[in-house]
């Protein structure tokens, strides 16, 4: 099934509600699709399933089907970066049971929605690519232990994403990491250069983003879609 992984710049950039709306989109065209997020910090993990004004469950609210992995694996409670919540609770982020996770969500979702019918999971890591998941770990590994996906990065479209979008592309392609897909995502707190950042990222040649997602209107992620629809075709 095609999967794809949602990463972020940084922080607070937008990944969820790209992630949502992406796959809202989905299954709006037929095509069902399951939204994962298997490390969340901040949250309290409790008898609800999915935890309620998490992430996780701001996805499993879209999917086309529900499954037993609506809580993230790493349910964490404090609000601070992964491998510091982790550690504040005894706890080791292991990839290779976050990878054995999604697996198994995948197929759960596959046996919901019918074995044989195509189907898409969208995938979101919590933080920037290179927030530390643990010592020497990172969710750039998480994406790539995972196994095959396409990239997608989300960075606000707000003043200092050229910085941010040119830094972390160049430390992607140091580590011959190709993204797939660019997203601007509304800014919490609009400024100046909102609306004018695709342009100028595209003029200044760093990159030309997919599509411009505005805080509450959908529009912009049906080009996306389009976009991972095509390739998946070609």
């Amino acid at each position: 099934m095609p999967r794809v992984v949602v990463l972020g710049c940084g922080t607070g950039v937008g990944k969820t509600r790209v992630s949502v709306a992406l796959v809202r989109e989905l299954n709006r065209r037929r095509i069902p699709a399951l939204g994962l997020k298997p490390i969340e910090s901040g949250v309290i993990r409790g008898a609800e399933n999915p935890i309620p004004n998490s992430d996780a469950a701001a996805l499993a609210a879209v999917s086309a089907a529900a499954i037993g992995m609506a809580h993230p694996l790493y349910a964490l409670r404090n609000a601070v970066s992964p491998h510091l919540a982790a550690r504040t609770e005894g706890v080791e982020i292991d990839l290779a049971a976050v990878r054995d996770w999604v697996g198994a969500a995948e197929a759960e979702f596959a046996l919901r929605i019918a074995p044989h019918r195509a189907h898409w999971t969208v995938l979101e890591t919590a933080g920037g690519v290179f927030s530390p998941l643990g010592p020497g770990l990172s969710n750039f590994d998480l994406a790539r232990v995972v196994g095959p996906a396409r990239w997608m990065l989300v960075a606000a479209d707000a003043l200092g994403v050229l910085h941010d979008l040119s830094a972390t592309l160049q430390a992607l392609a140091a580590r011959n990491q190709h993204v797939d897909h660019v997203v601007l995502s509304a800014a919490r707190e609009p400024d100046a250069s909102t609306g004018s950042n695709a342009r100028e990222l595209a003029e200044l040649g760093i990159v030309t983003p997919s599509a411009v997602l505005a805080r509450n209107d959908d529009q912009g992620v049906s080009s996306l879609v389009d976009a991972l629809l095509a390739r998946d075709e070609s």
